[in-house]
Formats: C-alpha cells, sequence, structure tokens
C-alpha cells in the first residue's frame, strides 16, 4: 500500500473519530425531554444528596435543602408513567415508594435555556405547631411553627426547638403537591433550668452592683424608710441566689439570701450605716423560648 493510500485512510479514521466525539458532545449537551427531566429529579430524591436536588434546577430553599439531609426516608422505585405537554409547559404522572407505602403524583414542567425543570409542584407544604416555643427543627433545619413550609418529599424527624433546652418530637410524611401536619409535644429540659438560673443570675449580679438606689424589678426591699433621711451608698453581699423553677411560660425563684449595707443620713441628721439581711430574696417572671434560646423577664 502506497504512502498516500495510508494517508487518505489515517485521514477518515481521523474524521469518523472527530465525528464521533462531536456527535456524543452535541448528545451529552443536548436539553433533557420532559420525562427525562422529571426521571432525573425523582432521581435525585431518590439518593438523599441535597446537592443532587438543587443540580436538576428545582427551585428548593437552603431551609428545604437542609431539612432533606435529616430525612430518615427517602422515594424508592420512581418511576415516570405519563407525560403530557402543552401550553408551553409539560406534565409528568409519576409513582413512587415512601415509608412503606405507594404514592402517585402529578409534577409540573417548566422550560428553560438547559431543558425542562420541575417546578414547586415537586415540593410539598409542611405546617408545624408546638405546646412551647416558637420553632420547631426538621432535620437540622429550624423553621417557625404555624407557618407552611415547602419541602421535598421525604420522612422527616419534627422536633421542638431548640433541642438543647426542650425535648419532644414527631415523624411527618411530605409529598410532592401535598399539605402535610406535625404537632410536637415539647418539654422543658434540666438544662433549660440551667440556663434559666444562669441567665437570672447574671441579670441579679447587675442588680446587686453598688449604687445610690435601691434596684426596682430585683426582688430588693429594704426598709430603710424608718431609719434614713436620705441614703448615699447601698452595698450588696449576695449569699446565695434565688432557685429558679420554671413553666413553659413563668418562673419563680425563691430562697435567696442578700445582704444590704446602706450608709446615709438618719432621720436624726446623724450619719448612719446599717446592714440589712434578707433570708426569703424572690423574684417572678415570664419565660419566652424561641429558636434558638431561653429568655426571662423580670416583672
Amino acid at each position: 500500500m502506497t504512502r498516500r493510500r495510508w494517508w487518505l485512510l489515517g485521514g477518515l479514521v481521523a474524521a469518523v473519530a472527530v465525528a464521533g466525539a462531536v456527535w456524543w458532545g452535541l448528545s451529552a449537551l443536548r436539553s433533557p425531554t420532559a420525562e427525562e427531566a422529571a426521571l432525573a429529579y425523582l432521581q435525585a430524591l431518590e439518593s438523599g444528596d441535597p446537592e443532587a436536588v438543587a443540580a436538576t434546577g428545582t427551585r428548593a430553599s437552603d431551609a428545604a435543602l437542609t431539612a432533606f439531609a435529616g430525612a430518615t426516608s427517602t422515594i424508592q422505585d420512581a418511576e415516570v408513567t405519563d407525560v403530557r405537554e402543552g401550553d408551553g409547559g409539560a406534565s409528568a404522572t409519576v409513582r413512587f415508594r415512601l415509608d412503606g407505602d405507594e404514592h402517585e403524583a402529578d409534577l409540573r414542567l417548566t422550560p428553560g435555556s438547559g431543558g425542562w425543570v420541575v417546578d414547586d409542584s415537586g415540593l410539598g407544604a409542611l405546617r408545624s405547631t408546638t405546646t412551647i416555643g416558637t420553632a420547631v427543627q426538621v432535620g437540622d433545619a429550624v423553621l417557625p411553627v404555624e407557618q407552611d413550609a415547602a419541602l421535598l418529599p421525604g420522612v422527616y424527624p419534627v422536633t421542638a426547638a431548640p433541642r438543647t433546652l426542650l425535648t419532644g418530637a414527631s415523624e411527618v410524611v411530605v409529598l410532592p403537591g401535598d399539605d402535610a401536619t406535625a404537632g410536637v409535644t415539647a418539654e422543658l429540659r434540666p438544662e433549660a433550668t440551667e440556663a434559666a438560673q444562669t441567665q437570672l443570675e447574671a441579670y441579679l449580679t447587675t442588680c446587686t452592683a453598688d449604687g445610690t438606689v435601691v434596684p426596682e424589678n430585683c426582688g430588693v426591699r429594704i426598709p430603710w424608710g424608718t431609719e434614713f433621711r436620705e441614703i448615699s451608698d447601698v452595698a450588696f453581699r449576695v449569699e446565695r441566689f434565688p432557685a429558679v423553677v420554671l413553666t413553659p411560660t413563668a418562673f419563680t425563684a425563691d430562697d435567696g439570701i442578700l445582704e444590704a449595707t446602706v450608709t446615709g443620713t438618719g432621720q436624726d441628721g446623724a450619719a448612719r450605716t446599717v446592714t440589712y439581711r434578707s433570708t426569703a430574696w424572690s423574684v417572678r417572671g415570664g419565660v419566652d423560648v424561641t429558636a434558638d434560646e431561653l429568655a426571662l423577664t423580670v416583672w
């Protein structure tokens, strides 16, 4: 075979290879069909990977993706059974298993520059309630109660928030295009009382800083009016802070021991110093539990 024929054959092989590469590249870059987009979304849900779901283009909030990472179960055996296109959009009927049951749903798809994308019909709505606080934790996402939250399909643990202060949990199944509810019966952990005690002691430490007046809203009552015409200094010594007892909405704190040394002018006009001692120092107040803390308000 002549050198020229070798070159011709080599060129032909190269041309075929280039053509094949171009075809593969165009095939890889082509926009997915509505059916393929619906199936890709279902497969991403099956994987349980939030990043895989985000890569499909379906718009899910950061909270939804965070919650999905903590789902206890995701869909299985998913399939697209029917696809319909028209009026600039498409819909797909899908079937899958979740939490041991078979389900069917209709997903809407919208066209875009990258192909078809499942819209928010691929998510479900969850409304939660709790007996204590203003939020619940779904997976690792903290969500406000009494508000609808859009979540990806799955089975989710719903717990009282914050978990460090409250106990209580339930489980909920979220389905595409469906409304789900979850109620949490919450209780205070011992750590909540510890946190309240620490907070109250910090507050009462401020109350008992040396000064020239008796502080208000601190449970401090000094009967100096019968002995003093005016006071120039009040020095406190905390022997024991009142001990906190909590309820979900209020607290009491009793059995504190406090000494107050009052200096000033007596009723007779002479300089006077008297130390008062209370063995029943107590305060009362309200309790608010938010998404991340417990806050006391002293009355």
